[in-house]
């Protein structure tokens, strides 16, 4: 098979992670606290010889050694020239702040700046920036799934009777006084994991707390709104469409001159 069908293969599939990506930022545009990813794209040059040619399936979301890349060609001659191919290198996290809105509802918080909260799930702490809280029937501090939000401490805030106060530095008080304190934790942007529910994962010890004397802080009464942009992710969308109905394009048109070539090539007239 001619190596420039696994070239379009390879591209079309590339433009496929996009559109996933860029689908799921779609997808959360109006969701509290979420941060959208950016996937990052790579090329690299194969080298004649056997084994060096990649296959369609791989998915090269990282980087990999030439001597690495399956080798679909019987014949060592057909990979006797150089090749270009794409590939996915990584997917990131865009930790910008997402605009802040007034929700008029004292339990709900945004975090300003840096961090995340900690909540409580049975897989263990997990962090989020989406700050719509709640009161369980234990009078614990709780997101909407029910985790528990963890403070200074490391254990979950109760309240009690009356209003609910929660300051800039995260003490959160009610009508008997001081009951706890939010606390955001820095989290290293690198060894970020989405593991859904809008929640992050990183291997333990790597959340910091971050010391509320500088910048940021709490907003009680408001929620983060995503940092996704709509019409931008829509006009990402529409490239991404139109350069995968390209690849398609070639690949439909390299398809149709294999079968010419197994058809009329050698014919005799």
């Amino acid at each position: 098979m001619d190596s420039g069908f696994y070239s379009a293969v390879n591209g079309a599939r590339r433009i496929g992670l996009r559109l996933e990506v860029l689908a799921n930022n779609l997808a959360n545009v109006n969701t509290n606290g979420y941060k959208g990813d950016n996937i990052t794209f790579d090329s690299f040059m194969t080298k004649p010889g056997p084994e060096l040619f990649p296959l369609a399936t791989d998915s090269f979301m990282g980087l990999r050694g030439p001597g690495d890349i399956p080798f679909p060609f019987s014949n060592p001659a057909a990979n006797a020239y150089p090749m270009t191919y794409p590939m996915a290198v990584n997917t990131e996290t865009d930790l910008t702040q997402g605009h802040l809105k007034d929700s008029g509802n004292p339990f709900d918080v945004a975090i300003e700046g840096k961090g995340f909260f900690a909540v409580n799930t049975p897989q263990g702490a997990r962090y989020t920036r989406d700050g719509s809280f709640t009161l369980n029937a234990a009078g614990e501090l709780v997101t909407k799934d029910g985790f528990q939000v963890l403070g200074a401490g490391g254990g979950p805030i109760t309240i009690g009777e009356g209003p609910v106060t929660i300051a800039k530095d995260g003490s959160v008080s009610d009508a008997t006084g001081p009951v706890g304190r939010l606390v955001r934790m820095e989290l290293p942007k690198e060894q970020l994991d989405k593991v859904g529910k809008n929640l992050y994962a990183v291997p333990d010890g790597a959340a910091v707390p971050i010391a509320e004397e500088g910048e940021g802080g709490f907003h009680q009464g408001y929620l983060e709104g995503s940092n996704t942009d709509s019409v931008h992710g829509m006009t990402l969308m529409i490239e991404s469409h139109r350069a995968f109905e390209t690849y398609m394009k070639m690949i439909k048109a390299l398809d149709s001159l294999d079968e010419q070539a197994a058809t009329q090539i050698g014919r005799l007239r």
